[in-house]
């Protein structure tokens, strides 16, 4: 009986480490992510004539990350799973495509909020395809997270005329959710055949691949090569780019492992939150840099939008 006890307990403390690991692991994956969104928009707004373009450069440049990686990890190519993990990062050019478009239309803090609608689509795949039986509450919160991306994408009729509406963003986001969701669940899938390190290498040499038949055109060879080459400003806000964009997969990768890729796809939801905190901060400081709609009744809708994620999360978690 005493051995039992143990083991039981043992069981139960294993599960709060998990628990824990998941968790902290998604909001890391969110903090780093916000920062690109920030990086995204600032540079799209200033220095980039076609988003496509600066897609093709952070490509290149995230291949930086394969070489440590197979140092540290070595190649261990498992067939066809890997062929699957390429196909992942095809999906991921895709969605980070629509989401570049989606910042040229859109503030940053109001795509920040957006992302958090594929969640729901997580949850259906999750069920459908992986298994996961979540209760009412996880639900629930799904629900309270939809609401709130619709809440933040209002934009209400200005007094100088403006009509208000849905975000013009939301074509290009729903794209966005039907490919990270299909991600999200391709990457729990593929972590049951090989190790988190090796699904970022298949992922970044498969996002690669996507855009490499784009280098054939001159035009876009001459713009990648001025981000990357000639110009040190915007190599070294790319690169910055790429390194919080590197954590922040790699923290969600990680979290994937140890957690339901629902519940982590809903806890990375906070991101919203973050995003708004980081863009406040930088309004105080640096005035003008990114353009917000700083009114009350607009901040009034985001944070009305953030405490609706607050309670989504929190029945999520």
């Amino acid at each position: 009986m005493e051995r039992l006890l143990k083991c039981e307990s043992y069981n139960f403390l294993q599960s709060q480490a998990h628990s824990v690991d998941w968790f902290f692991l998604s909001m890391a994956g969110a903090a780093s992510l916000a920062v690109t969104g920030v990086i995204d928009k600032f540079i799209i707004g200033k220095y980039i004539r076609n988003p496509l373009v600066y897609l093709v450069a952070l490509v290149i440049l995230q291949q930086i990350f394969v070489v440590p990686i197979l140092i540290y990890a070595g190649w261990s190519f498992v067939y066809p799973q890997s062929v699957y993990a390429m196909v992942a990062g095809f999906a991921q050019v895709i969605l980070w495509g629509a989401y570049l478009q989606a910042l040229q239309v859109e503030e940053t803090s109001r795509v920040a909020a957006l992302v958090y609608v594929f969640p729901v689509f997580v949850f259906l795949g999750a069920f459908v395809f992986l298994g996961e039986i979540l209760t009412l509450r996880y639900y629930a919160g799904g629900t309270l997270l939809i609401l709130s991306a619709f809440l933040v994408s209002y934009r209400p009729a200005k007094k100088d005329g403006r009509i208000g509406g849905l975000s013009p963003a939301l074509k290009y986001m729903a794209v966005f959710w039907v490919f990270t969701a299909s991600y999200a669940l391709a990457a729990k899938y593929l972590l049951g055949f090989m190790n988190e390190w090796h699904l970022l290498l298949w992922t970044s040499l498969g996002g690669f691949m996507m855009v490499l038949p784009l280098l054939g055109r001159k035009e876009i060879r001459k713009e990648v090569s001025e981000y990357l080459l000639i110009s040190p400003y915007i190599f070294s806000v790319l690169l910055a780019d790429e390194i919080f964009d590197f954590l922040g997969r790699s923290a969600f990768i990680f979290a994937y492992s140890v957690g339901s890729v629902a519940l982590v796809s809903s806890v990375s939801a906070l991101q919203p939150f973050i995003t708004l905190f980081y863009v406040v901060l930088l309004g105080l400081f640096v005035p003008g840099i990114l353009p917000e709609e700083m009114d009350r009744r607009t901040i009034a809708l985001k944070i009305a939008a953030i405490l609706l994620i607050v309670a989504g999360v929190y029945l999520v978690s």
